[in-house]
């Protein structure tokens, strides 16, 4: 991960609170060896309006994340517009804590045993505390870049260069002929 400038903040220790956030959101839904309560995640919300500062990461895989952005430097105004910007027809994926326990579970029970690690996740983190996943579809995604990408204190080339090889190679493996087609006959 490389970064446009110098920061005052530790992004890989920020990266270990989300996995760890992560892992206790997914009790919420799934069995786990210790599950944690709705009130918990309720808590960590109410722990960022005491923050003096605010960062929002967006990444990839958050039970081993890959930040795609690291938005640092958001105040609790910018945040109550991020809140505006997740959907507000699903309460139970916003706020858990206004769903039953098996309205959790049965939500979950078309969703694969395992996460795909497909999508981009974003996270609020406080400084010092308080944390919260806020449910973003594109558009959300788009708008908040749009309106604090300014903010964003990673260095986008390297994510860029790593994508374009992967989709060469991608290509390179299309293009090559099946090693099981014969030749035509003449």
């Amino acid at each position: 991960m490389r970064l446009k400038r110098k920061v005052d903040f530790d992004p890989a220790a920020d990266l270990e609170r989300i996995t760890e956030f992560a892992r206790r959101w997914r009790s919420l839904f799934r069995p786990a060896e210790v599950a944690y309560t709705p009130e918990h995640f309720r808590a960590e919300l109410e722990k960022l309006d005491q923050a003096r500062r605010l960062r929002l990461y967006l990444v990839t895989r958050p039970y081993d994340p890959i930040a795609l952005a690291i938005l640092d430097g958001l105040n609790p105004d910018d945040l109550l517009q991020l809140l505006s910007l997740a959907p507000l027809d699903d309460h139970s994926v916003l706020r858990p804590w206004l769903a039953s326990h098996g309205e959790r579970r049965r939500a979950m029970e078309q969703a694969p045993a395992e996460p795909s690690g497909r999508g981009v996740y974003a996270f609020v983190l406080g400084e010092p505390e308080g944390m919260a996943l806020i449910d973003l579809e594109p558009e959300g995604l788009v708008l908040a870049l749009a309106r604090w990408g300014d903010k964003n204190v990673l260095e986008p080339e390297p994510l860029l260069a790593q994508r374009m090889r992967l989709l060469g190679e991608q290509i390179q493996r299309l293009a090559q002929p099946e090693a099981d087609e014969s030749e035509p006959e003449t």
